[in-house]
């Protein structure tokens, strides 16, 4: 299926927490199973009605062991992103370097955390050297599509250079009433009287990339690859005031989708979270595109189980992506998409491949 001399990044390891489980393998399980962690949270709104949101048990938190900063800037929600990313990136640097790895991070759009998480990069340095650099981190501050962004960066600028690894990922939370409250104001968090609506959720997750197929993960003689990622922007987006086409999404999947045959991609992991917008965006770039898809075409859109994850959402989803790639024989390529609330669309194909066809 694989065009040989197109460019890719294989997946090395990785490392996440939901509120749905503790690693890869327990969230893909838990969402297989369609257990969901909704739950009404001690958050009301204005009305006094309880949003529902999916959170990750505190037992989690209990098993963190580390020194945090809290530097200039603190509250709840930044002690949660802190440890949630460090627990996910544990996970990961298991693996023996002597060198810090590039750390590309998902974050979310700027205007919705003033803060800026200051001593976030620096906590994660403190915590897992020598593995992170402040140095060589960079940010991508555009919510749930900002990790295919990072993706792309790493395609764009890094490959070829001489790092073995990168590091791609995001940690995020609204347990912040200063997060909700203009999510409240605007009828978008779900509680017993919303329908066109979204839970909020918080998750890290993390992907350690590899542009050499030999330090890939293998499992039974097959490594995970990605294509470059299709970037694209709506100017019709929820924050516009230019009509809404889907031309945004389109166009990702235009991108993303160029080099692969038709008929070839398996599944489509959505970052649709339960409000209207996003299911007929998906529609719309799904019918432009259905060539690319087998008939039927499996969707998943596992916000249903752990909420909106925000800026960790697009590695979530391929990280679930893959462990689905893994597991399942029949399957050879998923498309991964994510869409934020102001421009960014982003969209990638997530291949497995015979691992002694790469290495030899």
């Amino acid at each position: 299926m694989s065009a040989v001399n197109s460019p890719k990044l294989y997946i090395a390891g990785m490392g996440m927490v939901t509120p749905v489980g503790a690693n890869v393998a327990m969230t893909a399980a838990m969402i297989n199973a369609q257990v969901s962690a909704y739950k009404s949270s001690y958050y009301e709104t204005a009305a006094g009605e309880k949003i529902t949101m999916a959170q990750v048990p505190g037992e989690m938190f209990a098993t963190f062991k580390g020194e945090i900063d809290h530097g200039s800037s603190f509250n709840i929600r930044h002690d949660r992103v802190i440890r949630l990313a460090i627990l996910a990136l544990q996970q990961i640097c298991a693996h023996q370097t002597e060198k810090a790895v590039p750390l590309l991070l998902a974050m979310p759009a700027i205007d919705a955390d003033a803060e800026a998480l200051s001593s976030f990069v620096a906590n994660l340095e403190n915590n897992l050297k020598p593995w992170i650099d402040t140095a060589i981190t960079r940010s991508f501050y555009s919510g749930r599509a900002s990790g295919l962004e990072a993706i792309d960066f790493a395609f764009q600028y890094l490959y070829g250079r001489d790092y073995p690894y990168v590091l791609v990922g995001g940690s995020d939370s609204y347990e912040d009433f200063s997060r909700l409250f203009p999510l409240e104001r605007d009828g978008r968090l779900l509680t017993l009287g919303a329908s066109d609506a979204f839970a909020p959720g918080e998750a890290a997750s993390f992907l350690l990339l590899t542009p050499h197929p030999e330090l890939a993960e293998q499992r039974n003689g097959q490594i995970i690859a990605l294509w470059p990622p299709g970037i694209s922007d709506e100017l019709g987006h929820l924050f516009s005031d230019e009509p809404y086409r889907g031309d945004g999404l389109d166009q990702a999947f235009k991108k993303a989708l160029i080099n692969q045959p038709e008929n070839s991609i398996h599944s489509i992991y959505s970052s649709m979270n339960g409000e209207n917008h996003w299911a007929k965006e998906y529609g719309v770039a799904y019918l432009r595109n259905r060539k690319f898809f087998k008939d039927p075409v499996r969707i998943e859109h596992p916000a249903d189980c752990y909420g909106d994850l925000g800026a960790a959402t697009a590695t979530t989803l391929i990280a679930l992506a893959a462990e689905h790639l893994f597991k399942n024989k029949k399957a050879q390529a998923h498309l991964v998409y994510s869409s934020s609330d102001t421009a960014k669309r982003g969209a990638i194909v997530v291949e497995k491949l015979n691992a002694a066809e790469r290495i030899t």
